[in-house]
This record gives structure tokens, C-alpha cells and sequence, in this order.
């Protein structure tokens, strides 16, 4: 059944104007942000040709957003992408309930605890996107979060649906192994947590899969990521490590090391190799301020590789300059970001290299 997109969106504008006026003790909020890239990519492919495409275009990750909350602190949020061909509308969609100062309970669709931040890419592979970053994206789930007192940080404790990610296959690509169990939810586990003038945020995931050809499957992680600032001057950084990332629900797709993050069988169902995965990325910003304009440049590495035995040997990685420049006081809500990136894909077994550049402004609008 296809869902008509535009109304699904009028609908909800409808809901929120009617909880706004209605409800006298609660209230909501509705805004959204619209993304337009436009950039020149030179692609090379394993031959060593080369292409160019301008490309001008509206970015799949334009949204639209709905808040609600009432007096007994308990809230919705909402959000849903712009584009129809989008597969993934839905962005985020959880109740919150806020039961204390220290107790927090979420349910619903939106990121998990694991490796929480993100690098400033923003027109291709969106955040990093298998070229560094290692988030999960945003599962459903069940989250428990503890705030610690004094504003220090929370212990944030998921249940995550173990139902997402690729089903065993063989080395050619095809499904093996025989129908999937999950018993139980993908545990994820993270700490925020504040100390001098850092952030960091250790995190671990775990996620149990059984086939009936008689594997059994874990996909696990465990990253660690750190954020400070200093006048001008910011840095952050995450790496995470683990196993089996494809066969799990993961932000991985768009590079060959993260179409390939999945564990090895042959066409009997017996396993011949577990997938070791590493990404990591680094930011380094330098914050400005004008007359009319403020904003940042970051200068931006990132590389995830996928391993496995000698069947696999993939590394992917990403270098470039990212500028979101702001104009809040003469155009509130208007952002341009001038990207230079290129992304590079290495098959180490089969000694070829692909490469793509691009270089252009994405203008946003926010309400």
C-alpha cells in the first residue's frame, strides 16, 4: 500500500495546530529544514577513467518536525523526511517521558547510545557515512537513561530491535545459512560524561543471531569518542571497533567497506570467516565571527575498513573541508557550507582503487 506522502505531512501539521489550541497545558512546536546541494563530483573507477557530473539537488535528509509535551512531563516527537523516493520517511518517531530529574524513559525510533557523534560531512555520504563514522542510525528501541547529578553526563541502556541488517551470506553475495532467530533485543550501552573541558562518550553494542543451518552469529562494538573546545578551536573525534557490522543495524552503507561489513559463509551454511571492522574519523574546527556572518571550518578524516581472513580486505576513507557559515543577523535560519571532499575505496585483494570528488555549497533553510 503506498501512503500519500504530502498528506501524511498536512496531517500532522493539522494534529499539532489542534494539541496547540485545545490542550491548554501542553504545547508543541513544528519546524523543519530544507537541504539543497549543489556540487561538481569527479568520479574515477577501477580503470582509471574519469567522469564528471554537476549535480543540483534537493538532499534526502530535508525534514519536517513535530513536538509535543504537557505538564506532567511526557513528550512525542515526530520526524519525517521530505523526499518521497526517500525508502526511510520516518526519521525519528519516540515518546519520552521524563520521570525524574535522574530517570528518563524513551520508546520509540530515534539513535542509540553507541557511538553518538558525528563528523561535519554534509552533501555525500551525510555524516561520514561509511567513511569513518560507526552510529547505528536509528533502530527502534526501548532506553532507559540515568542523568547524573550536576549536569556530569547520563548512562543511557537500549534494547534495539536484533531484527535489522544483512541475513548470512556466501562469499558470491547470496543469502545462506538458513532462516534467522533473534531471541533477544541488541543491547547498547553508552555514557555521556563531562570532565574539565572534555566530553567523552564510551560505548558498546552486542547482538546474538541463530541460524537454523546451525551458526551462530554475533555482531558486536565498542567505540569511544571525545569532544572539547578551546577559543577558537574545536576537536573531536571517534573510533570504534568490532565484528560483524553488516549483519547488524548499521549507518554503514554507500562505501565498498561498508556494503562488505558482513560475516562470511559458504553456500552449506557453515561459517568461514567473521568480519573485523574499524572506523574512525577526526574533525578540527576553527570558529569565526564577522560583522555579518559567523561560522566554522573543519578539516575532516575518516577511513572504516572491513577484514576477513583472506576473503576480505577493504579500506574506505574520506578527507576534505566542510564551512557552515551562518547570517543570523540579517537572515536568520539561512545557512550555506561550502564542501571540498574526496572519498576513496581500496581493495586491497584486488590491488584497485576508486576514487570521488566533489566540491560545491549545500544552502540550508531552518524553522
Amino acid at each position: 500500500m503506498k501512503i500519500n506522502h504530502n498528506c501524511l505531512v498536512l496531517n500532522l501539521v493539522a494534529v499539532a495546530l489542534a494539541m496547540n489550541t485545545v490542550e491548554v497545558h501542553a504545547k508543541s512546536t513544528i519546524g523543519g529544514i530544507v537541504f539543497t546541494n549543489s556540487y561538481l563530483e569527479q568520479s574515477k573507477d577501477i580503470n582509471g577513467n574519469k567522469i564528471t557530473n554537476s549535480v543540483l539537488d534537493v538532499a534526502n535528509n530535508s525534514r519536517f518536525r513535530v513536538r509535543w509535551s504537557n505538564e506532567d512531563s511526557v513528550s512525542m516527537y515526530i520526524e519525517m523526511s521530505l523526499r518521497d523516493e526517500d525508502k526511510d520517511t520516518l526519521r525519528h518517531a519516540y515518546g519520552k517521558w521524563d520521570i525524574s530529574e535522574t530517570h528518563q524513559l524513551l520508546v520509540g525510533q530515534s539513535s542509540t547510545p553507541f557511538a553518538p557523534l558525528n563528523p561535519n560531512v554534509a552533501m555525500i555520504h551525510n555524516s561520514g557515512q561509511g567513511y569513518g563514522n560507526v552510529s547505528p542510525s536509528r533502530p527502534s528501541q526501548i532506553r532507559y537513561t540515568y542523568k547524573f547529578l550536576n549536569r556530569q553526563g547520563a548512562l543511557a541502556i537500549a534494547l534495539v530491535d536484533p531484527n535489522k541488517g544483512e541475513l548470512a551470506r556466501d562469499i558470491n553475495g547470496n543469502k545462506t545459512a538458513g532462516s534467522r532467530e533473534t531471541k533477544i533485543p541488541r543491547l547498547d550501552i553508552g555514557i555521556a560524561y563531562k570532565t574539565y573541558n572534555w566530553q567523552i562518550f564510551p560505548s558498546i553494542f552486542v547482538h546474538n543471531q541463530d541460524y537454523s543451518a546451525g551458526d551462530k552469529l554475533t555482531s558486536f562494538g565498542y567505540s569511544i569518542a571525545a569532544k572539547t573546545a578551546s577559543g577558537p578551536f574545536t576537536l573531536s573525534a571517534e573510533f570504534g571497533s568490532g565484528r560483524n557490522w553488516g549483519n547488524t543495524r548499521m549507518s554503514l552503507s554507500g562505501s565498498d567497506a561498508g556494503d562488505n561489513a558482513d560475516a562470511i559463509y559458504d553456500d552449506t551454511g557453515r561459517k568461514l570467516a567473521d568480519n573485523d571492522n574499524t572506523g574512525y574519523w577526526i574533525d578540527v574546527g576553527y570558529r569565526f565571527s564577522g560583522e555579518y556572518l559567523k561560522g566554522a571550518v573543519h578539516f575532516i578524516y575518516g577511513s572504516l575498513s572491513s577484514e576477513a581472513d583472506n576473503f576480505r580486505d577493504i579500506d574506505s576513507t574520506m578527507v576534505g573541508v566542510s564551512a557552515p557559515i551562518d547570517l543570523p543577523w540579517i537572515a536568520k535560519g539561512f545557512r550555506i557550507r561550502p564542501e571540498l571532499f574526496r572519498f576513496e575505496d581500496q581493495d586491497n585483494l584486488l590491488n584497485t582503487t576508486q576514487s570521488k570528488t566533489i566540491a560545491g555549497v549545500q544552502f540550508q533553510f531552518t524553522f
